[in-house]
């Protein structure tokens, strides 16, 4: 058995340079054949990539003497920003909803977790039935400002 392998590394020494050319050539056919194969996802994907690269702009705005004189004149620093108390409310739309009542509901809670007995009762009071990991959420006022 030693001598086997003794004769494999000899082997494998001797022929080093063949083993290597016969390894990159079968690397880069497979690599052919994948490109072959796939080669409508490779043109999409192309096509993308050059769309994007047309859409960036390869040069930065350029910045007018007068937005420069207008910039360099304005008395708010950054310190002014921070230290003042009111800060600027962004997009008020998206942070305000019109406040709407959220009717009683079942709400299935997280494995292990278990109704209370007030819940319990409430719920039988009302003619529903609640099963094992259910709970009722009394009706509550969504959505407006918090206070």
């Amino acid at each position: 058995m030693e001598e086997r392998k003794k004769g494999l590394l000899a082997w494998v020494k001797a022929h080093k340079k063949e083993l290597v050319i016969v390894g990159i050539s079968l690397t880069a056919l497979i690599g052919i054949i994948l490109c072959i194969k796939n080669r409508d996802s490779i043109d999409a994907l192309w096509k993308s990539l050059s769309g994007a690269i047309e859409k960036f702009p390869t040069e930065a705005p350029k910045i007018s003497q007068t937005t420069i004189e207008k910039i360099a004149q304005s008395s708010v620093t950054v310190t002014d920003v921070i230290n003042s108390k009111e800060l600027p409310v962004i997009n008020t739309a998206m942070t305000y909803q019109n406040p709407f009542e959220v009717s009683d509901h079942i709400r299935n809670l997280h494995e292990g977790w278990r109704a209370s007995a007030k819940k319990i009762t409430e719920a039988e009071a009302m003619g529903i039935i609640l099963q094992p990991g259910q709970t009722l959420v009394d009706a509550y006022m969504k959505g407006g400002v918090a206070a």
